[in-house]
């Protein structure tokens, strides 16, 4: 059953019917919402969607169009269904269908448990660790899409980022601090600014709800941010889950993360990436999680309060503090 405002229940209908008349399917079709987009709710969904006994997932966006950004990652999961069908147990979801009007397209439905979901389930260190392996081994098959090339790592943008969210000055953590990391972060980024590092085209938003884990397979999705941008990024987005978890300080690396973590998830990943960039970076992006925080949105949601708390000793061994 579709749930919601019967306006949204109609256009997804409509949808749902659109894709089974493609698919030469009777009858209304079996539904039901598995997802919204936490800025856009109401614009941006996922629908499970059961043909029988095949089972798909619809993706929509109700303000694109016929050439935006869902017929964008569309084309995207075209051309890389085909590279990743060179590796045996790395993939994608396989696109299915395009709407002519661009506002939803469909994959194959992945059933697994996200990489997030497996690390907050498991209380298996070793399977933990093959986590953050198996994230490295499809982030450097993703990497290698298209031809890797040198670029300059420019992140400045880290401390302009701070320097909104200071003048807004609606953090939960203490001005004193941020400003106080928010400098030394500065210092650092001039020591690694211009750097030659890798340029890829890259996942875009490869955080651990992104990848899909089943038996023997590792899936990625959600390309709608993909393009050719600095490599580094992505496996910082992937690396900072690594904060959710209890780990002991003393096993904790001078950037923030679990040392054996990220040890295991450069024996999946490959491509030479520069180390104190890296560190820079996770070390930036770590701050800017913690002060994107606000005091109405630790106030209200329990899920920042937890990442709150758990950010600040990663911080303080980051920055020496």
């Amino acid at each position: 059953m579709t749930i919601g405002s019967p306006l949204i229940d109609s256009r997804v209908n409509a949808m749902i019917r659109e894709f089974a008349a493609h698919k030469g399917f009777t009858g209304m079709p079996d539904h039901r919402l598995i997802y919204k987009a936490l800025s856009y709710p109401n614009t941006r969904q996922v629908w499970r969607v059961e043909l029988g006994p095949e089972v798909y997932a619809l993706k929509l966006d109700y303000e694109a169009d016929s050439d935006g950004r869902l017929a964008k990652e569309f084309a995207e999961l075209q051309t890389l269904s085909s590279h990743f069908a060179k590796y045996e147990k790395l993939g994608i979801a396989t696109p299915v269908y395009l709407s002519p009007t661009g506002q939803f397209c469909v994959t194959e439905f992945l059933d697994h448990l996200t990489a997030g979901e497996r690390l907050q389930t498991v209380g298996n260190e070793q399977t933990r660790r093959q986590v953050f392996r198996r994230a490295g081994l499809w982030l450097h098959a993703m990497h290698e899409y298209e031809p890797i090339k040198k670029n300059k790592f420019w992140g400045n943008w880290m401390t302009k980022e701070l320097d909104v969210l200071l003048e807004a000055n609606e953090m939960q953590a203490p001005r004193a601090d941020i400003q106080l990391m928010r400098a030394m972060l500065r210092e650092q980024l001039k020591k690694v600014n211009d750097t030659d590092d890798l340029h890829a085209t890259s996942h875009g938003d490869f955080h651990s709800e992104n990848m899909m884990l089943g038996p023997g397979m590792t899936y990625g999705f959600d390309f709608t941010e993909a393009r050719r941008k600095m490599a580094v990024y992505d496996i910082v987005d992937f690396l900072k889950c690594d904060i959710h978890r209890e780990t002991p300080l003393e096993e904790v690396d001078s950037a923030g993360i679990t040392k054996a973590h990220r040890e295991m998830f450069f024996k999946g990943y490959k491509h030479k990436i520069n180390q104190d960039v890296l560190d820079v970076a996770i070390r930036g992006r770590l701050l800017i999680d913690w002060a994107t925080i606000t005091r109405k949105g630790h106030t209200v949601h329990p899920v920042q309060r937890i990442e709150f708390r758990k950010l600040k000793p990663r911080l303080d061994i980051a920055f020496r503090l």
